[in-house]
């Protein structure tokens, strides 16, 4: 009896020892030459909107996947901050009473700087891992802040795809507009300079441009909206070029601009990759509403192995932690970059045996990996590499993609990615004649009206005459409608075709003579005429 109890006393010390041993690894040790280090990272993003909350799910997988492939003499945590305050005080915030060791999130430049200026001194060199397009400020800012490392593309290729693809179509004039960020900076203003220099290079211009309020339920946006449509829809220029915006604001402008008659033929609406590249989260029902509208979004590798793994977990957890979002949970561009971003901050971390701000910075500026958004590696404290686009049409329930376009060789429907090569099925590559234009049109619009179809011109034609090869006016009973036909009308109408813009008109019969039209010209009955031409020889002494 005595044997077996004292079997039982050793067995319940060698647990409680074997228990003890486990918990002082799960806590730091675990082995003499093993300490473990918690390393901490910083996410700034907005939760409501669609790129904010993608950006979180993205980032907490990449924390799972980094804990559970690495060594476990370090691990990653991630603290989020949600509020709309200031990035630059959310930054400081986290700083200073999360302790984190870096920071990610949409902060700028000018943010950034900030941050720098008003930080405390022993928080000056703690990396900023921007995740906002980069906007340079070569004559206001000419220096960068010691610790920003831009993880997006810089928005100069955004403004030259514009242009390129208003080049391509010879669009003279655009309207631009654009939702103002809450970012504290001139970003906002900088876009436009930059869309209007990229413009001249193709002979164009921006007639004129407007910013729009943040989206919210209780301003006074959508009315805004709708009144400046109001105004917009009167303008000759019909070229309307959305060079940033939110997925909500887009939606609802979209829906606005259909119930007004603004996406139909003769109009052109061009979105940028900040809306582009999440219309595969819109229902089909959104969609119907842009039919016709043409852009370009981010392209990324989406047919490979890790993607399709990223993919599984990040619908599975978007939907977990939004089951109320209507759409498809699919991961944009926004999602990759913020996964690359974290993995690449905590792969630097594990490279250091303690926290140290500039060696840091240092671990992170030589990354060099293939990431989910593509090449990741810095130059400069930027990303290295040149954006490729996919430029896209809507069409139906979804989308099309039409065509590749880089900076270096302009439209094609092929490209090499990261050592791939990689072609759209089916794309129209340099030649884009082919995209479905607002209306349902396939013929590429003017982008320029004169009087409007309210008020189209009123071209008088004679309807008196023996000459009926020059000008024939028939009345079809069963139609009840006058058909106009003849030389003189073809001539003026293949005349209009070759016009740089689009000229609303309608053909007018004029009984009466030559010297009554030009009457009713000036009495505005009709707005201007054609004559059937008279070739005369006068023969004399």
């Amino acid at each position: 009896m005595r044997s077996a109890t004292t079997t039982a006393f050793s067995l319940l010390v060698y647990f409680l020892l074997v228990a003890f041993s486990l918990g002082n690894n799960k806590n730091g040790s675990i082995d003499d030459d093993c300490n473990m280090i918690m390393w901490r990272i910083g996410a700034i993003i907005d939760p409501t909107t669609r790129v904010g909350k993608e950006q979180k799910v993205a980032m907490e997988i990449a924390v799972d996947d980094f804990n559970s492939q690495n060594s476990k003499c370090s691990e990653l945590v991630i603290n989020f901050s949600y509020s709309h305050a200031p990035a630059a005080s959310l930054a400081n915030y986290l700083v200073n009473k999360k302790q984190v060791h870096a920071i990610l999130g949409p902060l700028t430049h000018q943010e950034a700087a900030l941050f720098s200026d008003f930080g405390d001194e022993a928080y000056k060199g703690i990396p900023i891992i921007s995740l906002s397009p980069a906007v340079s400020y070569s004559t206001i800012l000419p220096t960068e802040p010691p610790s920003l490392i831009q993880m997006s593309s810089d928005v100069n290729s955004q403004m030259q795809c514009f242009a390129a693809l208003i080049g391509y179509f010879k669009w003279r004039k655009v309207i631009a507009f654009y939702e103002i960020s809450n970012s504290f900076s001139n970003m906002d203003v900088g876009l436009i300079t930059h869309l209007s220099d990229s413009l001249k290079v193709v002979d164009s211009s921006i007639e004129h441009h407007l910013a729009f309020p943040p989206l919210s339920p209780l301003s006074s946006s959508k009315s805004l909206i709708q009144e400046e449509l109001v105004k917009l829809r009167t303008k000759n220029v019909k070229v309307f070029v959305v060079i940033q915006c939110s997925l909500d604001f887009g939606l609802v402008l979209f829906e606005m601009a259909n119930e007004m008659g603004m996406m139909g033929k003769d109009y052109v609406w061009i979105i940028s990759d900040n809306m582009a590249s999440l219309l595969d989260s819109v229902e089909p029902s959104a969609l119907l509403n842009m039919q016709g509208v043409i852009g370009f979004k981010a392209n990324v590798n989406d047919k490979n192995e890790s993607f399709g793994e990223f993919n599984v977990k990040f619908r599975r957890k978007y939907r977990l932690e939004y089951p109320e979002e209507d759409g498809y949970p699919s991961p944009s561009s926004y999602a990759l970059k913020a996964y690359d971003a974290t993995w690449a901050t905590g792969k630097a971390m594990q490279k250091l045996s303690k926290s140290n701000s500039s060696e840091l910075m240092k671990s992170i500026l030589l990354s060099d990996f293939e990431g989910l958004s593509g090449k990741v590696s810095f130059k400069n404290g930027k990303l290295y590499r040149n954006q490729t686009y996919r430029i896209i049409n809507v069409f139906g329930k979804s989308y099309r993609e039409v065509s590749f376009w880089t900076p270096e060789f302009g439209f094609s429907d092929l490209v090499e990615y990261n050592g791939v090569k990689m072609r759209i099925e089916n794309g129209l590559g340099w030649a884009l004649g082919s995209i479905l234009w607002p209306g349902g049109k396939q013929t590429v619009p003017k982008g320029w009206t004169i009087g409007g179809v309210d008020k189209p011109l009123k071209i008088g034609v004679p309807a008196g005459g023996v000459f009926n090869q020059f000008v024939t006016i028939k009345f079809n009973q069963e139609r009840n409608e006058t058909l106009i036909s003849g030389f003189s009308v073809h001539v003026f109408e293949a005349v209009v075709r070759q016009l740089p813009y689009y000229l609303p008109y309608v053909l007018v019969p004029f009984y009466g003579t030559y010297d009554d039209m030009v009457v009713g010209v000036s009495n505005k009955v009709c707005t201007c005429m054609t004559l059937k031409l008279t070739i005369a020889s006068t023969f004399g002494a």
